[in-house]
């Protein structure tokens, strides 16, 4: 072991014993000495990881940020990898300083490949997400159907306040979103080559620019491996469905003196699961929110109630719900029923009478499949420079289906007496009755083409590539340097089968019987056709055949969705990232305490896409989607400069005292000129306790999708506040780009200390609290939310907002009215908490001799302590409670070592909750006795065994996930959709097992 004199001086080693490896420097260490060491060799994969395996001189993270033993409880035990220059510097996430023994003000938590790999995910980024300061982000379990072309995709969300106010780096460096949005889809990741990933939960805007409001995410890669490793492993459901087959591999090796070539590749498929196939023992079928229909603002009622025999008041092959006939439901094969209209009928929902079940026919999980390719080719062009290539290319197809297909945001459909599909014993009954027409509500599950189709299926493919060159090297004196190109491109299209074009849906309703006199030649007098046929004889409709599940035809499902013609919903966007960038370290002079570092930077930076539809979307034709084309871009010019100041070293009153600042200049084309900054500090009272302090004004700017988003059109159903009882009507919703948004503008506290005592070697424990307050945030009122604050239902009203909403020609209410929901600098963000760490690591031996082995545990704790999110004006009750946002979450890993095995139990804890804030007698209310939520534990259990075979080092595991398959908390919503699922496990009991290899 090799340190430097100057900086073990004075120190001394915990306890050594046997071959130690680097990730245990850090337990045995003083962190200064354990961050040097740590530099030396790249992360190992297990505990028999090659000893000799050597970081190159200068990889692409050597100026990227990564983490340092004194970020948090979670450095003080995991080592420094990958990302020094191997002479013991330190590179930090959040700052641009790298230096020997730098200490981050900002809080930091380190997962190192080992401790990701005792748990043996299936994907990176579900593991990340556990986090408690993470909150939740996009995946492939949260994500929609319409959700910005990132369905699929897989992005990180801090603080609960959004993927655009996480930053996500890939050693250090931005990359190409996913969609019009700049969140990264970490799917599309080199995941076999990640050596830790650094979680930094405060504003680093100073450091790196817009986004970094919440925090950053860094996925730093193992960029001098060498060898060759792949993984392998399958997962399945203790309920069915969702099974996961995922494998990568990955290769390094020495190119002659002076080379290095890294190459990796992955592949991940996930089946659905179908609820109507698979559905979970967990849920209740009735189970909704409805608005009371005995409430008034004075009479201490609960404006809203729950009921378990809710559901729709329609049904798959429709019901009569007018008339004498009211009730009459037809079944397949032309049977007919009965069904009972219950007494509480709201929009499409009723409570009471026959239960049709609201979301049971929609994916609890999508399809996914994606995979990724990624090279790497480092040159050393002398002793003080670095040449760097490199390439990815990745692919994500993501297929998904809604619950249930309505037209216009309604079911109801005016069926006349003259139509000849109504089977005779209706047609008998119209007539004795005098009913001329009647309204029919119809789900319609059979709008397939095929039968291994869904109701609205919709799919998400996404192609990503990238480059990079860089150079990069050191000043003849204590600095460095670096630049580099890099280009981003993502190709996104979305499609949605079994659309319906509303014309021709309108025309294929209005069925009759052909005519003798005057009908469409050559078609058999009484033949059900088309009235529009009798005008346009060869328009090429087909009749749709309403009555019974199934009983459309074939030939009329495909004229109205146009699948016989090539007609589709689809929508094509074209993104590209340029990026140039260069920054530089140096160390211009010394203070009594030490050298003062400096690092300044320049980059600029150009944003653009295209986006192109299908013509029935441009004449917004279809049922849903309706995208529109359209294209535009922008330009980021930023500089910036840091210093590391240390102020007191080996003091009366502290080991060391250190001063952190940064300032960043931002030129924006759309929106002009903002400055970011940041002032904190670290105090080292006795190399036991450390104490750090952060502020820091931080930014998010408007993004593509903010500023330029194509207009795209949905129908839907929301309250109409104008008419007694806020019926349901079907509403147009519209919405699109502001090119006028501004930066949202942050201010961020931190304040905490890591305490890491000597008498309890491998003990550390952190505690940070936080305050993030975002003004000018950027919100796109739902419609809802629009038709609410207009006519002020449950808020202060603001015509303002009635400036959103068109009404149809001639109406006095919101029936078919247009609401435009873009976005504006509008809303008020305010969360606080605090952040908890400890940790534990050492031989039992240590605690009692005959005890063989190691332990490692590991306790994260989140305690949220206030959100709020506001409009002027408009105050709310706070989210702080809510399922949304929980005052506690915890993660705690107890992993035990003895020999080749090593044992890992996980416990994830989301605490007690609410649904909602709002009083029990106001409007949306709900009672006490269905509003609380308990608390939630999942555990898991980890099982790896090292096996070596010859040459070859292999690791075999199984994993089982929500081991007691603890069901989520009921959570009723309102309308026809499910209740949010966020953060709670769907899925169930999970069984996962594999191998690694490594060479």
């Amino acid at each position: 072991m090799i340190v430097r004199p100057g900086s073990s001086k004075g120190c001394s080693s915990l306890w050594l014993s046997g071959a130690g490896a680097v990730y245990a420097l850090a337990a045995l260490l003083p962190s200064s000495v354990a961050a040097q060491a740590g530099t030396a060799q790249t992360q190992p994969d297990g505990p028999d990881a090659n000893p000799s395996s050597t970081v190159e001189p200068l990889t692409a993270g050597a100026t990227s940020p990564a983490a340092v033993p004194g970020g948090s409880i979670s450095q003080a035990n995991p080592p420094v990898q990958d990302g020094g220059t191997g002479e013991g510097d330190v590179v930090v996430t959040g700052s641009r300083i790298v230096r020997d023994g730098a200490r981050a003000p900002t809080p930091t938590t380190v997962l190192s490949r080992d401790e990701i790999q005792q748990r043996n995910p299936s994907n990176i980024a579900d593991y990340v997400q556990q986090l408690p300061s993470l909150g939740v982000g996009n995946s492939t379990r949260t994500t929609t159907l319409f959700a910005n072309a990132t369905g699929g995709a897989n992005q990180l969300s801090a603080r609960d306040l959004g993927v655009t106010r996480t930053l996500t780096l890939l050693d250090g460096r931005r990359v190409v979103g996913s969609g019009l949005s700049p969140a990264v889809d970490v799917n599309l990741l080199p995941q076999n080559l990640v050596s830790r990933v650094d979680v930094v939960t405060g504003g680093a805007s100073a450091a790196y620019g817009s986004d970094a409001v919440a925090g950053v995410v860094n996925f730093i890669l193992d960029t001098g491996f060498t060898g060759m490793r792949a993984n392998f492993n399958y997962s399945d459901t203790d309920q069915g469905g969702g099974r996961v087959v995922t494998g990568d591999v990955a290769a390094g090796r020495k190119i002659g003196e002076r080379g290095h070539l890294l190459l990796s590749g992955l592949y991940y498929k996930g089946d659905k699961i179908d609820f109507y196939q698979d559905p979970r023992n967990w849920f209740e079928p009735g189970l909704r929110l409805l608005n009371n229909p005995d409430w008034t603002a004075t009479n201490g009622q609960p404006g809203q109630i729950v009921r378990f025999d809710a559901g729709y008041n329609s049904t798959p092959g429709g019901v009569i719900a007018t008339g004498p006939l009211r009730g009459t439901n037809f079944l397949p094969g032309g049977q007919i029923g009965q069904f009972v209209f219950g007494p509480i009928q709201q929009g499409q929902v009723q409570a009471g009478g026959t239960v049709e079940s609201l979301p049971i026919r929609g994916a609890l999980l999508p399809e996914d499949e994606h995979w990724s390719v990624y090279g790497r080719f480092a040159y050393e062009l002398s002793d003080d420079v670095n040449a760097i290539f490199e390439g990815s290319y990745a692919g994500n197809d993501t297929v998904n289906w809604s619950a249930v297909y309505n037209r216009q945001g309604t079911t109801a459909i005016t069926v006349n007496r003259t139509n000849p599909f109504i089977p005779v014993a209706i047609q008998q009954a119209m007539d004795a009755n005098r009913i001329t027409s009647f309204q029919l509500n119809r789900l319609f599950y059979d709008v397939v083409n095929s039968p291994d189709q869904h109701i609205g299926e919709a799919g998400y493919n996404r192609r990503q590539d990238r480059v990079l060159a860089a150079l990069e090297g050191k000043f003849s004196g204590k600095g460095r340097w670096r630049a580099y190109y890099q280009r981003g491109h993502s190709d996104v299209w979305y499609t949605r089968d079994n659309n319906i074009i509303l014309s021709r849906f309108a025309l294929a309703l209005d069925a009759i019987a052909n005519p003798a006199a005057g009908g469409v030649a050559g078609v058999a007098p009484g033949t059900p056709i088309c009235r529009s046929r009798l005008t346009a004889p060869n328009n090429g409709c087909v009749p749709l055949n309403l009555f019974g599940e199934g009983s459309l035809g074939t030939a009329a499902v495909a004229y109205v969705t146009g699948v016989n013609e090539g007609l589709r919903t689809r929508q094509d966007l074209d993104i590209v990232q340029d990026i140039f960038s260069f920054d530089a370290q140096y160390e211009p002079f010394s203070l009594w305490a030490g050298p003062v570092s400096v690092a300044a930077g320049f980059e600029g930076r150009k944003e653009s896409f295209k986006a192109t539809a299908d013509a029935l979307s441009v004449a917004s034709a279809w049922n849903v989607g309706n995208f529109k084309p359209g294209g535009n871009g922008y330009a980021v010019r930023e500089g910036f400069v840091e210093t590391l100041v240390p102020l007191l070293r080996d003091s009366v009153v502290a080991r060391s005292l250190e001063f952190n600042g940064a300032v960043r200049l931002t030129d924006y084309s759309t929106s002009g000129t903002v400055t970011t900054w940041k002032a904190g500090g670290t105090w080292d009272v006795n190399g036991q306790f450390r104490a750090r302090l952060t502020r820091s004004r931080d930014i998010r700017a408007p993004n593509l999708n903010d500023l330029f988003a194509p207009s795209s059109q949905f129908v839907n159903a929301y309250l109409d506040r104008t008419q007694p009882g806020s019926p349901q009507v079907p509403n147009i919703t519209l919405n699109g780009g502001n090119p006028n948004l501004t930066p949202e503008i942050a201010d961020t506290w931190t304040v905490g200390g890591v305490f890491t005592p000597s008498f309890l070697p491998g003990f550390s424990l952190s505690v940070d609290a936080y305050k993030i307050d975002i003004k000018d945030a950027i919100v796109a009122l739902g419609a809802q939310q629009v038709i609410d604050i207009c006519y002020g239902f449950n808020r202060p009203q603001n015509s303002a907002a009635c400036d959103s909403i068109i009404q149809a020609p001639g109406a006095t209410n919101l029936v078919n009215a247009t609401i435009l929901t873009s976005g504006v600098n509008a809303q008020n963000v305010s969360v606080a908490g605090i952040d908890y760490e400890a940790s534990y690591r050492t031989r039992l031996d240590r605690l009692y001799s005959a005890l063989p082995g190691a332990i490692d545990v590991r306790l994260l704790v989140s305690q949220r302590t206030k959100d709020e999110t506001n409009l002027p004006g408009d105050v709310q009750p706070p989210t702080l409670g809510t399922f949304a946002s929980l005052k506690w979450r915890g993660l705690l890993t107890a992993s035990y070592a003895v020999g080749p095995s090593r044992t890992t139990i996980t416990t994830r804890y989301l605490g007690p909750g609410r649904i909602t804030n709002q009083p029990v007698t106001a409007r949306l209310g709900i009672p006490d006795e269905y509003n609380k939520l308990p608390d939630v534990f999942y555990v898991e259990l980890a099982q790896n065994v090292d096996v070596t075979i010859g040459g070859a080092k292999f690791t075999v595991f199984g994993v089982v996930e929500n081991l007691f398959d603890q069901d989520p908390p009921l959570i009723p919503s309102s309308g026809t959709s499910f209740g949010s699922s966020a953060p709670y496990d769907l899925i169930g009991r999970s069984f996962r097992a594999g191998f690694r290899l490594r060479i």
